[in-house]
């Protein structure tokens, strides 16, 4: 953290207490089943607003949790309609997500633009993220949960603009709560959590400690017929032509060059499809799984103490985090960086040279006579760029299956409040509060070092290698070829020419493998200073009520990368063995992944808002809102107004609309001019490429207005809500479409006309750099910018409607109903470097996997709950619709029309709560009764981890005690 910036914040908070001055109420008493009546807090700073008001403001509270069978944080998010796109299952292939970490994400706007606060206040976001990490929430101390849904940058600032989920602490909670949990997981060893809360409730005092576990198993892929995928049923699934056994190439001209393809002889014996002369495929996805083993950890207190008669201090601290110390990932990546001259004694470049002694190769000669070209026994081999160094035997270093990433996460969190009553001007309130977040990450991925392969493959490798004796005085060799390969650790085939002689040693790969790691902290501090009060005017329906106040928030981004890591120490390909190498084009020394800066970040925002809420009579009210925001810089400022009405036709009929306008700023990261690498599936190049992407530092904010109108009905046992709502965006932030550079120079895929020579694709070709001459296979990276991209409009209709029976058969009945319908997910043109990439589109109904995410038009639940007595039972169906795969039409699906459409995921659950004497409570719950598969989609765990889970049919016993 800089200092300076700490020192400032900190002043600027200690005067906002000394001055008493601050946010309004933030919180609301009680935690009894929700009703519309409850005091709801999300969306206004004016207290005392309701459920039904013109805000769309969903409530789940802790009972009507209880009665969904207590699911995750991860399982509520997801459960709720209007979340497209949210992830916590699956995240490895999630475009971007972090295994372990959670996210919200409304309208399907991106995780990003959904807001999500705890008790009413602001949480920094995921370290190499830009969205909060819900899996952090201690769910144990968890009261409710409100959704707003609606755009509520006047209220909230920046990140509201797609609304706001802010989870809520118990209240007035007396006692000790022990709670345990277990789910049966057909192929897993089962997912378990357990939780214990302590309150205490004086006259003038509270206390809410709570601490919780969790345990997530991992469950592989091969567990699941659906998963893993034969490569004529899904050519997506997992499947890559940059395979081991791989292609080579061998030389005509006695070493001078390598232009010849020659494709190892086991590819079909042990991995494959394949064709001599051709790719050999390979399938990761063996060796992942759809869940990983994860750990997750809450610590949560805090404590209110009412110092007088009108002024509450409030201080809560949280210590939270997971962690995923085994994360499974493919044995060996393929390499897209590779050696100098200098180290290949070649002038080919572009691959890794085998010299003839290599023993593998030796092997190879051996025990396939006449299939391997004559020339590699003189002249040796070199890799092409359809070769991966280790594929289906596994990795020996990480226990002969998949490589091992490490993801950990801490968070630390405190926030402190005085909150009191002015004497003067008719009862003012106020409230000054400090929020500081500090959340740190540490990431570790095991990827080679070129040099070091380099040197192995030359009989060079090892730590303990002294002189130049290919094999000799500590030296070890590295085998590329089939005959150091047992056989496939996946589907079991065995290789019937293995050499044992030849296998790699596990010194051979410690040698060659490193850590591509680094540590991310994210800071955020804000201090908040809200009146509110009202007015002496009243239009005949009421006082009118005002809050105003103002909020300075500080947030740093900081990231440390190992010296590998680290573009400043270690720069060229060759570093990992030349000291103070050279090069031209820096990427690092590992061969797959690109080097990073490190860098610290920071960024300040000073913001004023207002907020009035006016009954113009005794039916009609509207609420006024605006807030203006200044970053400085580039980024400069914006003011959001907001208008809303609510209209009591009748007593069982009201009308609500509102309108404003919202706006998200760039974060820090992406107007910083460096660069991150991912990794994305690249169709055209049969395999998975490195996207480096780029900040932009003219980037501009990012803006929107909303519009939303609704009616409310109330019957008394019958209660329903219809809203329309729309969102405009100008100039949405993101990062350009790396798929959309590919398609546009390769639109018929690997086959077919391209425009490699084409001039006026000459810009965009420059993004894209080749291991050769420019063709699909040659694809070595992908440069792509963070942009204000084309404009975004989408709309739709939520419905929500509840039914209450009483009396039926000594009980009650309960039947309710949510859903979400999109009317519209509209995108202008895409154009980069001055090149159209992607015409005026409409989203609705479509899965667009890693550009504007799964937009599926319906989606929705509805349940019918009994209740008598001790017991309560619910059934529950949840529906997504299905959707079209974008590329459908495209090369992608030219051979195999399959998996174009994603069929709808319609599931079942049924929750029983029963309780019993002693203060206990017992609840079981079968989620996907029938256990239905997830849809088909062309993608690597061939199924959308967006809309749907891989589970299947599982069981949940919870046991809650209270003392």
């Amino acid at each position: 953290m800089r200092t300076t910036h700490y020192l400032a914040t900190a002043s600027a908070a200690v005067l906002a207490v000394a001055l008493s001055a601050g946010q309004a109420a933030a919180q609301a008493p009680g935690s009894a089943p929700t009703v519309v009546e409850e005091i709801i807090v999300t969306g206004s700073f004016i207290a005392g607003t309701p459920e039904d008001a013109a805000l769309p403001v969903n409530v789940v509270g802790a009972d009507e949790l209880q009665r969904q069978g207590s699911p995750s944080t991860v399982d509520l998010i997801k459960s709720i309609p209007a979340m497209q796109g949210a992830v916590g299952e699956s995240n490895q292939f999630g475009a971007g997500q972090t295994t372990g970490a959670g996210s919200a994400n409304l309208r399907g706007l991106g995780a990003a633009r959904t807001l999500v606060l705890f008790n009413g206040r602001r949480m920094s976001t995921s370290p190499g993220s830009i969205y909060v990490d819900t899996n952090l929430i201690p769910t144990a101390a968890i009261g409710r949960v409100e959704v707003l849904k609606d755009g509520a940058a006047a209220t909230y600032g920046s990140d509201a603009i797609g609304g706001v989920v802010n989870f809520i602490t118990r209240r007035n909670f007396s006692g000790l709560e022990a709670q345990a949990g277990y789910s049966f997981i057909d192929g897993s060893d089962g997912d378990y959590n357990a939780s214990l809360a302590y309150g205490h409730t004086g006259d003038r005092s509270s206390l809410l400690l709570t601490a919780g576990y969790r345990h997530r198993s991992k469950l592989p892929t091969v567990e699941r017929d659906f998963a893993v995928r034969s490569f004529a049923e899904n050519p997506q699934g997992g499947w890559s032509s940059f395979g081991n056994p791989g292609l080579f190439l061998s030389s005509a001209n006695g070493g001078v060059t390598y232009t010849a393809p020659f494709t190892d002889p086991a590819c079909n014996l042990i991995s494959g499809p394949g064709t001599a002369g051709a790719p050999c495929q390979f399938q990761y996805i063996g060796f992942n799984n759809l869940v990983e083993d994860e750990d997750h950890w809450q610590l949560y207190g805090e404590f209110n103490f009412d110092i007088n008669d009108t002024t509450t201090f409030h201080v809560e601290a949280l210590y939270a985090g997971h962690d995923v110390s085994n994360e499974h990932s493919s044995p060996s990546y393929p390499p897209n960086n590779f050696p100098s001259s200098a180290l290949t004694t070649k002038i080919q470049g572009n691959g890794f040279f085998i010299p003839a002694a290599n023993p593998g190769l030796q092997a190879l000669l051996s025990t396939y006579p006449g299939q391997v070209p004559a020339s590699a026994a003189t002249a040796g081999l070199f890799t092409s760029v359809a070769w991966r160094p280790i594929g289906v035997d596994g990795n020996d270093l990480f226990g002969g299956g998949a490589k091992h990433d490490k993801r950990r996460f801490d968070a630390y969190r405190i926030s402190a409040s005085l909150k009191g009553e002015l004497e003067f001007g008719g009862g003012i309130g106020w409230d000054a509060s400090m929020t500081y977040m500090d959340n740190w990450s540490s990431i570790a991925t095991p990827d080679i070092l070129v040099g070091r392969l380099q040197r192995a493959l030359q009989g060079l490798g090892g730590f303990n290698c002294t002189g130049t004796t290919p094999g000799a005085n500590g030296c070890l060799w590295f085998n590329p070829f089939s005959s150091g390969t047992p056989g496939n650790a996946v589907d079991g085939r065995q290789n019937p020419n293995y050499v044992a002689s030849t296998a790699n040693s596990r010194e051979v790969l410690d040698y060659i493998f490193d850590e591509y790691a680094y540590e991310i902290r994210s800071q955020l501090y804000t201090a908040d200073l809200v009146f509110n009060g009202q007015l002496p005017l009243d239009f005949g329906g009421g006082p009118i009520g005002w809050a105003a106040g103002a909020q300075y928030r500080w947030s740093g981004l900081e990231r440390k990368n190992s010296d590998f890591t680290n573009i400043a120490v270690s720069p060229c390909p060759d570093s990992s063995i030349i000291t103070n190498a050279t090069c031209v084009s820096r990427n690092g020394p590992f061969s797959f992944f690109g080097a990073l800066p490190d860098y610290d970040l920071d960024q300040s925002v000073i913001s004023v808002f207002g907020e009035m809420s006016v009954p113009i009579t005794t039916t009609l009210t509207a609420t006024l809102a605006v807030r203006h925001e200044d970053y400085g810089g580039n980024v400069g400022s914006t003011t959001n107004p907001k208008a809303a009405l609510r209209w009591q036709a009748t007593d069982w009929l009201a009308f609500r609309a509102s309108a404003g306008s919202t706006f998200r700023a760039p974060p820090i990261t992406q107007i910083t001019p460096s660069s991150t690498t991912s990794l994305a599936y690249t169709t055209a190049a049969g395999g998975y490429r490195a996207y480096d992407t780029f900040g932009n530092p003219n980037l501009r904010p990012e803006e929107a207005n909303t519009l939303n109108f609704g009616a409310l009905f109330d019957f008394g046992d019958f209660r329903a809500s219809i809203d329309y709502w729309n969102f405009d965006f100008k100039g949405p932030i993101d990062n350009e479409s790396g798929s959309d550079i590919v398609n546009a120079i390769f639109p018929n895929g690997a086959a077919g006309a391209n425009n490699c020579a084409n001039p006026a694709f000459a810009p965009l070709l420059s993004r894209i750099s080749f291991t050769g001459a420019c063709s699909a296979a040659a694809i070595n990276r992908v440069r792509i910018n963070f942009v204000n991209g084309p404009d975004v409009t989408t709309n739709g209709i939520d419905v929500s409607a509840s039914y209450r029976a009483r009396d039926v058969l000594g009980g009650d009945m309960n039947f309710g109903m949510d859903l979400t319908y999109v009317l519209e997910y509209a995108v202008d043109p895409t154009t980069i470097e001055g090149v159209t990439v992607a015409g005026a589109t409409d989203y609705t109904g479509t899965m667009d996997y890693l550009g504007y995410g799964s937009q599926p038009q319906w989606r929705g639940s509805v349940f019918a709950e009994y209740t008598r007595d001790i017991h309560n039972l619910r059934a529950t169906v949840r529906y997504i619709d299905d959707m079209i795969d974008t590329r459908a039409g495209s090369a992608t699906f030219a051979t195999n029309p399959t998996g174009q459409k994603i069929d709808a995921f319609v599931t079942t659950d049924v929750a029983y709560r029963v309780f019993l004497p002693w203060d206990t409570t017992v609840s079981a719950t079968v989620i996907n009764l029938f256990d239905q598969d997830p849809p088909f989609a062309r993608l690597d765990l061939s199924y959308d981890p967006f809309t749907a889970n891989p589970y299947g049919r599982y069981y949940k016993v919870n046991v809650t005690k209270r003392f």
